[in-house]
């Protein structure tokens, strides 16, 4: 436990997590024992020093700036993801001897039928951009540099031309990890001929590679916090060692021999099966206790638990950062304190109340059914589904008809889970801070330590009524300008959040296609970014959504925010809806869950609308020149929001509005020449410009005599390109504060020339 609170507090860098730390230590110094002193005192000093090292390599090895370079890598044939017309792998530089990640364009049809028909070990000689893994750029947003460090992958590269691809040499020290990609990528290649749901379960269950698709066919997994069940954790392991060693007790070998066979066919099981983090909590675990079963070692289930910690921290030194990591440590350390005797109703109780600080913290949702869909669905999975997925798996090449019934109690299950989880009750609790996630795990940890404790059901409840009040009745408010790209999306929300808004939705252009380049959508920008940020806010209702005018930058992805938020009103400048956009991605949605549109002029007065509609004078089409112009005043500082409103229409809201000030510009048309007239910008007078554009984008925004005007006239800037995700907070007291996601100086190569200089 002292190992995992160190590397955990030193790769997150969050110092509140000092607070578990000292409670640990007047834990042991309580226990007055000299050897659980000295253990923990060597464990730490040793933790440490591994933290130290793993950080100078992470250092090392990551890229400071954007290089093009020659490479030859060796990819494993299961780790080559082909979607359409892009590709994925995870590669190892044979030159730098360090993992890497590699994306890239497939340029035609032929190209992608040499890469579907790989399926040995290959050799790749390619050029391209190498960089480090970009951070997340937005807050609560997916991190992805986070995410591989658990693979210890520092850098990618994107692939500019692919030069050779040949069968790889395999020296003798990579023989057997070799020997196990090719068993993995055999049985990727075999389910994928298996019906589609049963293909499904076979990927995800058995050799933990889920299609990018599994968890929206499985909405109701989401829902109810099933998701464990479908990644490869102890469950599978224990069914996988007992079935295993009944066939081996089948062809009359004698425990012991059974015993040193499993051991050696483990590891081999943890690569085939794809390392996720809580296979190798499950396979280290297993392989210690099979050590005493083999009489090396005698471990109690604690030791093995804690060398299981420790084996893991070595593999994949933040794993406790992952909520993956996190509920397969903690859930098997509580496991070993359930009472024997206690009903399982009751243990399941306890076992998901422990695992909810770190689900609300990461998922920001909760179902209250699942409760009782844990219960009721862990004996069935492990008594009915599991041996059904492994039955279909080893009968389809014989007996494809058994495959093809399974297949249908498959989709039979999939349906009812689906259907549990549309059911009323989820919780949009929101994301506790790291503090408040503390203070509920600590009491979490009373209600299960302490089953006499008066009240401790009403403490727990109570604590958790207290910080869903916080959560969605903030004392702060904030304006937040989200890095989406190419295009414009914010936030305000009021304080106790009387009202929230969104300006624009944000979209990404899409052009058409051959077939063979048309992959499995993932899931949208907005999704990631913007939608992500209201759910850790608790936010699940949006009072007013302004959209300031029909192009697919600004509105793109309408239809994904209507889809998981639920929207009062809509305003929108006036004759827009006849547009096919506005059509298409916002009617159809709108309807269905009874928003109510408002087309709106600057005559327009919109009831309970913090802002001020400045533009368009008269209905239009949507078009650029038609942009709503909205000002407001939040936290004492005035806000001006331009959509992509042109130079001419900027003249025309000065002359209609002489005396109009702002402190705070969103520039017009993310920083474009054709806005941001200079005589505008001195009229109105702003203090801060704020520019929403892409990096590398190909219309090349801002540009650089809108960069020049700026600076000619003194007025800072703030670009999501430099900064990601920019917000302003504030709140009572007269508090008031700037906060950027980045730093400024993360992707340097990646930003306008302007912004170097």
């Amino acid at each position: 436990m002292c190992a995992g609170l160190i590397c955990t507090t030193w790769f997150s860098k969050r110092l509140e997590l000092v607070i578990l730390i000292i409670w640990l230590l007047v834990r042991i110094i309580t226990l007055r024992r000299r050897d659980v002193w000295l253990s923990c005192l060597i464990v730490s000093l040793c933790t440490m020093g591994l933290c130290q090292y793993l950080t100078y390599e992470i250092q090392r090895q990551t890229l400071s700036n954007q290089q093009e370079q020659r490479v030859k890598l060796r990819i494993y044939a299961d780790e080559l993801k082909i979607n359409g017309d892009r590709y994925q792998a995870h590669a190892y530089d044979e030159i730098k001897h360090q993992k890497v990640q590699v994306t890239g364009f497939i340029e035609s049809k032929q190209r992608q039928a040499q890469l579907l028909e790989i399926n040995e070990t290959t050799e790749w000689i390619l050029t391209g951009q190498t960089s480090a893994i970009q951070p997340a750029t937005n807050e609560n947003q997916f991190d992805s540099v986070q995410y591989n460090l658990t693979k210890h992958i520092y850098n990618q590269i994107n692939v500019q031309k692919i030069e050779k691809i040949n069968l790889a040499p395999i020296s003798w020290d990579f023989k057997f990890q070799n020997w196990c990609h090719l068993i993995r990528n055999q049985l990727i290649r075999y389910f994928q001929t298996m019906p589609s749901t049963t293909k499904d379960y076979c990927n995800s269950l058995l050799i933990g590679n889920s299609p990018s698709d599994f968890y929206e066919k499985m909405s109701g997994v989401k829902q109810l916090g099933l998701i464990h069940l479908f990644s490869i954790s102890g469950m599978h392991v224990v069914i996988f060692i007992s079935l295993l060693r009944r066939i081996l007790v089948q062809l009359h070998f004698n425990r012991e021999w059974t015993t040193w066979i499993l051991i050696i066919i483990l590891p081999a099981y943890l690569i085939i099966g794809g390392g996720s983090s809580s296979l190798i909590r499950s396979i280290l675990m297993a392989e210690f206790s099979l050590f005493g079963k083999a009489k090396i070692c005698q471990l109690s289930k604690i030791d093995i638990w804690s060398l299981g910690l420790i084996g893991g921290l070595l593999i994949q030194p933040n794993v406790l950062l992952t909520l993956g990591g996190q509920l397969s440590y903690l859930l098997a350390l509580m496991i070993q304190f359930l009472p024997a005797n206690h009903e399982s109703l009751g243990n399941a109780v306890l076992l998901n109340i422990i695992g909810l600080p770190s689900i609300l913290y990461f998922v920001f949702e909760w179902h209250v059914l699942s409760l009782l869909a844990s219960y009721l669905m862990i004996p069935m999975f492990s008594s009915v589904v599991f041996p059904l997925v492994i039955l279909a798996a080893l009968s389809f090449g014989l007996i494809p008809a058994l495959t093809n019934f399974i297949e249908q109690g498959l989709n039979l299950f999939q349906l009812i889970i689906n259907q549990i989880g549309d059911l009323p009750g989820l919780i949009h609790f929101g994301k506790p801070s790291l503090i408040l996630t503390l203070i509920l795990f600590i009491i979490s940890l009373l209600v299960f330590a302490k089953p006499k404790l008066k009240r401790r059901w009403i403490i727990l409840i109570a604590s958790y009524l207290i910080i869903f009040g916080i959560i969605h009745f903030p004392l702060f408010g904030e304006v937040v300008f989200f890095d989406i790209g190419q295009g414009d999306s914010f936030l305000i929300r009021e304080p106790f959040n009387r009202n929230v808004i969104m300006i624009d939705t944000g979209g990404q252009l899409s052009f058409p296609k051959a077939t063979w380049a048309t992959g499995t959508p993932s899931s949208s920008r907005a999704m990631r970014t913007c939608i992500n940020y209201l759910k850790s806010r608790g936010i699940s209702r949006i009072d007013t959504l302004c959209l300031s005018h029909q192009d697919t930058d600004h509105i793109g992805y309408s239809s994904d925010l209507l889809k998981h938020i639920t929207v009062q009103r809509i305003i929108y400048p006036a004759g827009m809806e006849e547009q096919a956009n506005f059509k298409h991605q916002v009617l159809p949605l709108a309807i269905k869950q009874h928003s109510i549109l408002i087309p709106v002029t600057d005559k327009t007065k919109v009831v309970n609308l913090p802002l001020r509609i400045l533009h368009p004078f008269n209905q239009g089409k949507g078009a650029n020149e038609d942009s709503l112009v909205l000002a407001g005043e939040f936290g004492h500082q005035r806000f001006l929001f331009m959509g992509d409103l042109d130079r001419n229409g900027e003249n025309e809201v000065v002359r209609r509005y002489p005396n109009l000030k702002t402190d705070i510009l969103k520039l017009g048309h993310h920083g474009s020449k054709t806005a941001s007239d200079p005589s505008f910008i001195k009229s109105v007078h702003p203090q801060l410009a704020i520019i929403s554009a892409g990096r590398i984008n190909r219309y090349g925004h801002p540009n650089n005599e809108t960069m020049e005007n700026l600076k000619k006239q003194h007025i800072r800037s703030l670009s999501t390109q430099k900064y990601g995700m920019i917000k302003y907070e504030y709140g009572p007291f007269n508090h008031k504060q700037w906060i950027t996601k980045l730093k400024g100086n993360e992707l340097t190569w990646m930003l306008p020339p302007y912004e170097n200089s």
